[in-house]
């Protein structure tokens, strides 16, 4: 089995799977020897697999050549669709489509938007609508998530939003139209904050849990408490063999054989544990568990024993034939190394007295043996986690075993299991909010190096074995190089700047020896939240910065200023320079007064518009400079062409090596004479792909070439990392992690 999985996971690690000839071409050298025949065949049809699988979803994929196409379609909304302000966003299972073109005919689900908050779209609802279609291309930024493996994961082969929609029909009944009705009476019957966590223990619908709700649970090691994992499932189960040994007695007294009563009760527990997960959305650690129940209970019914680990293996096997893209998803790691984990100290036992202390010898030795994955995947650590879980977790799980009773009376209209629930679930919250604020103990980690992981993964295994205790202490030290990271800096007189892909927008981040700045934030949307959030925010975390030296918003518009409240909830900044005053925000720097300013031997400068040209908001754009030693970085902004010709009479522009095209690269900036004057080495292209403005304009493009520069582009190269050191360097994210369903 881990030669099988190793094939899936070598497919899932190449740039294309024009590679896979070579994968197969390495197994049958292989095979060659007698003693790696067995390896090698599992390798190859886990490498077979993984590549087939691969193909059949790109082929389903939207080509970009029908990017902005409008087509008439018919189909069923197949999960709950989540609501933001007036957007209204949910996945589309085509049952018709109007066209003949076979690329369209091949589309199976769609992620849409719809931007109309009075027809209220539901799960199971059957609609016939216009929509116009984009490829499933996502933001490609350095440690945020990878939206294309999702869209490709679930099937989703194109994205894009609703231009009318003409009816909309009930289904009758069905699972998403069931799933539907639940979490609309439990909007109805409790409060905002219980019924958000309530359509997450019940439904698996985490969507309504506020950014802040998400925070407070991973800094505390409790997310896996609200997500539908293991422990639901191994509740539900529990709770199917105690109804079903009640039961059991009944009909042994009622002349049953007990043979017939025990495969009764077997197959009721398994029923109830399947119609808990396909409630719950059946997600990956739900498969794993579910899996994992099946077998024992298909050991049970045929009198057959299988250990612990034999279902944990099944159970891996199971979701990766399910799910070959499994074998990477942080899910899965996180999930299957827990319970392997947990079956590792159950098998070597305790020498801790009582219930209570093996426990919390449990909970402490599963913290400490989670550390790396913890460390490495979410750069942080709760130290809370095992005092958190010693009490949240015995607390969750009777709440989920009592759900099956107390919902059905709420629903009835009885008011004190609703009562109930409120304060129980209110109590979390409260418990969970109070422990990290009063005791703190979270710590974030920056990347990893390599040899303080290795260090840390011994350590851990060194705590785990069978030794005695002050041998053990021991390893403890061997921690420390990776809890003492430091995010890596840039040399004194160099910098590093990552030009985030945000969409229709612009966000850079500049990182010197002594300090960073932040340029602009990225856009807002109408509906709420922003691009900050999920695109820059995972790299200041990933760098473990809290505290930013200067935000510079170059003007007002949204695309990019849209996520400064974001950043202002969740860090700390010393100085606020801004194009053109923002709405509610006070004690900002204006541009044209801030001098400039050195930070770590790299200079920066900034430069406004005279009072006589600022007509527009454009051209209040503050326009940062940024000077190391050998290499100039210009980003203007929205800055247009009579601003460029106001700045190059004022003032003596340096020859630049990188130069972001002003507006995204629309008609309006980036002059001939303006480029004629800076002389850019490459020009740096900030936009949405297939964006309705037409950026970059035909005229801008080739007004570049033809002076030589390169152009890079954010919609076809994701995030541009820029490295400013004894030679001026540029890399594209999209192509430095590219995996065969990366766009581009």
């Amino acid at each position: 089995m881990i030669a099988f999985i190793t094939g899936l996971l070598a497919v899932a690690w190449l740039p294309s799977l024009l590679y896979t000839p070579l994968l197969l071409t390495f197994a049958f050298l292989a095979m060659l020897r007698q003693r790696w025949r067995r390896l090698a065949i599992l390798l190859s049809l886990g490498v077979l697999f993984g590549s087939i699988w691969g193909a059949w979803q790109l082929n389903h994929r939207l080509p970009d050549r029908f990017a902005r196409t409008d087509v008439n379609l018919v189909g069923i909304i197949d999960q709950l669709p989540r609501l933001q302000g007036r957007r209204q966003s949910f996945t589309l299972r085509i049952i018709s489509i109007d066209s003949a073109d076979e690329a369209l005919l091949h589309l199976r689900r769609l992620s849409l938007s719809h931007y109309d908050a009075h027809d209220l779209l539901k799960a199971g609802d059957r609609i016939k609508v216009r929509v116009r279609l984009f490829p499933p291309r996502g933001l490609s930024n350095p440690y945020a998530f990878d939206s294309e493996r999702r869209f490709l994961t679930e099937s989703i082969d194109a994205r894009g939003y609703v231009r009318s929609l003409d009816s909309i029909e009930s289904s009758g009944i069905t699972l998403p139209g069931l799933r539907q009705r639940l979490s609309m009476l439990l909007d109805q019957y409790f409060d905002e904050r219980v019924s958000v966590t309530l359509r997450a223990l019940v439904l698996g619908d985490r969507s309504g849990l506020s950014p802040e709700q998400w925070r407070l649970l991973s800094e505390t090691g409790t997310a896996h408490l609200l997500v539908v994992s293991g422990v639901h499932i191994a509740v539900m189960a529990g709770l199917g063999v105690l109804a079903t040994r009640t039961l059991g007695l009944l009909l042994l007294w009622g002349g049953g054989s007990s043979r017939d009563v025990r495969r009764a009760g077997l197959l009721l527990t398994l029923l109830l544990a399947c119609a808990y997960a396909l409630l719950a959305g059946m997600g990956l650690p739900v498969q794993r568990a579910l899996i994992m129940v099946a077998v024992f209970i298909g050991a049970e019914w045929w009198l057959r024993p299988v250990t612990a680990w034999q279902r944990w293996r099944i159970a891996l096997l199971g979701v990766c034939l399910l799910q070959p893209l499994a074998v990477i998803e942080p899910g899965a790691w996180l999930s299957f190394g827990a319970v392997a984990l947990l079956i590792w100290i159950s098998q070597q036992g305790t020498r801790l007295g009582g219930l209570l202390s093996r426990w919390w010898g449990v909970q402490g030795r599963l913290f400490i043996g989670m550390m790396p994955i913890s460390a490495l995947l979410f750069h942080q650590l709760g130290f809370l986690a095992p005092l958190v879980n010693f009490v949240a977790l015995p607390a969750v799980s009777l709440l989920v075993m009592a759900l099956p009773v107390l919902l059905p009376l709420v629903l009835l209209g009885v008011q004190w299991p609703a009562d109930l629930l409120s304060w129980v679930i209110l109590a979390f919250w409260q418990g969970v909010t109070l422990s990290r604020e009063g005791l703190g103990l979270y710590l974030a980690l920056p990347d990893i190096e390599p040899l303080a992981m290795l260090l840390a993964i011994v350590a851990v295994l060194w705590w785990l074995l069978p030794l005695p205790l002050r041998w053990r202490w021991l390893s403890i030290f061997m921690l420390f190089p990776m809890l003492a990271t430091e995010a890596n800096r840039p040399p004194e007189g160099t910098f590093v700047a990552t030009l985030f892909d945000v969409g229709q927008g612009l966000a850079v981040l500049i990182e010197t020896s002594e300090g960073r700045i932040i340029y602009d934030t990225g856009p807002g949307y109408s509906g709420g939240g922003s691009a900050f959030d999920y695109a820059v925010a995972p790299a200041l975390k990933a760098r473990r910065l809290s505290t930013i030296e200067q935000v510079v918003i170059s003007h007002g518009d949204s695309d990019h200023s849209g996520g400064f409240g974001a950043l202002r909830r969740e860090y700390v900044y010393q100085q606020l320079i801004l194009g053109q005053p923002l709405q509610g925000v006070a004690g900002g720097i204006n541009c044209a007064d801030h001098p400039q300013v050195t930070l770590g031997g790299v200079r920066f400068r900034y430069l406004q518009s005279s009072m006589e040209t600022l007509s527009n908001d454009n051209a209040h754009s503050c326009v940062l400079i940024v000077e190391s030693r050998h290499c100039v970085l210009v980003i203007p902004g929205d800055l247009e062409m009579q601003g460029e010709m106001d700045l190059m009479r004022r003032y003596d522009l340096p020859r630049t090596d990188w130069l972001v095209a002003g507006h995204h690269g629309s008609k309006t900036s980036s002059s001939a004479a303006w480029l004629d004057a800076l002389q850019p080495t490459a020009v740096l292209f900030s936009r949405g792909a297939f964006n309705r403005f037409g950026h970059p304009a035909a005229e801008v493009v080739e007004r570049v070439s033809q002076r030589g520069a390169l152009i890079h582009d954010t919609a076809s190269d994701g995030a541009l990392l820029l490295e400013a050191g004894e030679e001026c360097r540029t890399s594209a994210w999209r192509q430095r992690k590219k995996r065969y369903w990366t766009a581009g």
